[in-house]
């Protein structure tokens, strides 16, 4: 019989990093993450926050309830998620979603005492101890910044650390 020789490439989707939240410190971390070879998606109910302007450099700006967007965009183990809204009825539910998904990382900005509150609110709309320990809260590696491009450069670092955290056989993840 004939003998072939076949090249396969395979070109994997880009991580993607859902940012749930057009504040000040999403502009500055859309920046660093698309450095990092993100596709970034910043998702917000609040069109005064959420404009082409501020987030021009984003590959995708969708207006709308987070909730409601997030489980439209195909959550995957290549995905990384962050809430930094400070809203409750903005970020939990779209927190709720992540949780129910496979995501690599789940961030939520916010004081330890803000996610106490959460962590009550989660559990009430069903989410495990388990799935709730996935949350890093408080979000980004503890680099002592106030300003919003030193805490995006925080949570960007945090998101970096996990992402090629490996297990002891040297797996990553």
């Amino acid at each position: 019989g004939a003998e072939w020789d076949i090249f396969v490439d395979v070109f994997s989707q880009p991580p993607k990093l859902v940012i749930v939240g057009a504040v000040h410190i999403a502009i500055p971390l859309v920046t660093f993450a698309a450095a990092q070879g993100f596709r970034t998606i910043v998702v917000d109910a609040r069109r005064a926050f959420a404009t082409p302007e501020r987030f021009a450099h984003a590959d995708e700006l969708r207006i709308g309830w987070p909730g409601d967007i997030v489980q439209e965009l195909n959550l995957n183990e290549s995905t990384c998620f962050v809430t930094l809204t400070h809203d409750e009825k903005l970020d939990n539910p779209a927190l709720l979603v992540a949780l129910n998904s496979p995501v690599r990382y789940i961030g939520a900005l916010g004081s330890r005492r803000t996610h106490a509150a959460r962590v009550v609110a989660l559990k009430e709309e069903g989410a495990s101890d388990d799935q709730i320990a996935r949350i890093h809260a408080p979000i980004g590696l503890n680099l002592g910044g106030r300003r919003p491009e030193e805490i995006a450069v925080a949570i960007i670092a945090e998101i970096v650390q996990v992402v090629n955290r490996t297990d002891s056989a040297g797996r990553k993840g």
